[in-house]
């Protein structure tokens, strides 16, 4: 080969790696901002923004998979993010082994700035309230209130109220037919006929016309478990003297385990179930006529309060001893229509 062709030989080469670096860079650069494009339509830059936080709350409840509780959480983190807040979900589980005791000493031994606290009637953590309060860490019970205790604030609706509410929806329900009411309670009071809800709904009855005659009475279902509240709820329907003609739940668990078994035994008309809340399973039932009338708060305006609350006594050093929050009772005529954020136009109780 002579060196004419060697030098085109080379110059060949030359261009040949130019060529090749070129479209090596130009792949780079395009691989770049194709994968830099898809990360910001995706938001997993925001995503993964560390969030600082200057405060620390703890929400502990007996139930936590329920989409009340989910809705009520999601709520009250919203709210405590105005603040730079940082709210973290606690639930109660016998898979761990924790509850609500243990997860106030927890949230107690690592200093949170405050507790929102599904208070389920036990004394042991009526203490845990106490403890926690006396060491500078204020409290705000939710749903069911300690009140002798030292906590700051309930935010929910009081027993009179809902027993007064629910003693409504009962009498509108007797009829004829009527002869056994059943109230399906969570409470942890041994004598479950002391307990407030009962009492009123049973007061209710009893000043019908013909309401002396019928029975009414309670049934603890703090069970823990959902298997063991659909266990509760077979021996209900199969008892030997029939089952209640009105069944009230106190719980949105209950109440889908309650309606289950009504549809499982072929009893839909015999059994009348007052519900609680409403879930999507909930809402269908209600929708199609096969439970009456369920009970509805606003979760949203609760989860905001239980962190209002607190935030106000850090800032006041004092707070409202009660946040009311609506009631509402949903029947198959206004279980259709709700606003964008889910709220019902209802009766109010």
């Amino acid at each position: 080969m002579n060196r004419k062709s060697r030098r085109n030989t080379v110059k060949k080469e030359i261009w040949l790696i130019f060529l090749g670096v070129f479209f090596v860079v130009f792949f780079l650069i395009f691989m770049n901002n194709f994968f830099k494009s898809v990360w910001e339509r995706s938001g997993i830059e925001e995503a993964e923004e560390t969030q600082t936080y200057d405060y620390q709350y703890a929400m502990i409840v007996d139930s936590g998979n329920e989409e009340l509780w989910q809705a009520v959480y999601g709520s009250a983190k919203e709210q405590a993010e105005k603040y730079r807040v940082n709210v973290e979900l606690m639930v109660s589980s016998k898979a761990d082994g924790y509850d609500e005791n243990d997860y106030m000493e927890i949230s107690i031994a690592s200093g949170v700035d405050g507790i929102i606290l599904e208070y389920n009637g036990e004394e042991d953590l009526k203490d845990e309230i106490n403890k926690a309060v006396e060491q500078k860490i204020p409290v705000v019970t939710v749903m069911n209130d300690a009140q002798d205790s030292k906590r700051q604030s309930f935010v929910g609706v009081n027993d009179y109220q809902l027993g007064q509410a629910y003693g409504q929806q009962v009498v509108k329900l007797m009829d004829e037919n009527t002869r056994n009411i059943l109230i399906l309670l969570n409470s942890e009071e041994g004598d479950l006929e002391k307990n407030q809800i009962y009492s009123l709904i049973s007061s209710a009855v009893k000043n019908t016309p013909g309401g002396k005659e019928i029975q009414v009475t309670a049934r603890n279902m703090t069970t823990g478990s959902k298997f063991d509240i659909e266990e509760a709820m077979r021996q209900i329907f199969q008892d030997p003297q029939g089952p209640p003609q009105i069944l009230v739940c106190m719980d949105e668990t209950t109440t889908e385990c309650a309606y289950q078994t009504m549809i499982d035994f072929n009893m839909v008309g015999d059994v009348k179930i007052i519900g609680y809340y409403l879930s999507d399973a909930i809402r269908e039932a209600v929708q199609k006529g096969l439970i009456p009338v369920t009970f509805s708060l606003d979760a949203v305006q609760m989860g905001k309060d239980t962190v209002e609350a607190l935030w106000e006594y850090k800032q006041e050093g004092r707070v409202n001893s009660y946040y009311n929050v609506d009631l509402n009772f949903i029947t198959e005529d206004t279980a259709l229509s709700s606003d964008s954020e889910g709220r019902y136009e209802n009766e109010n109780s």
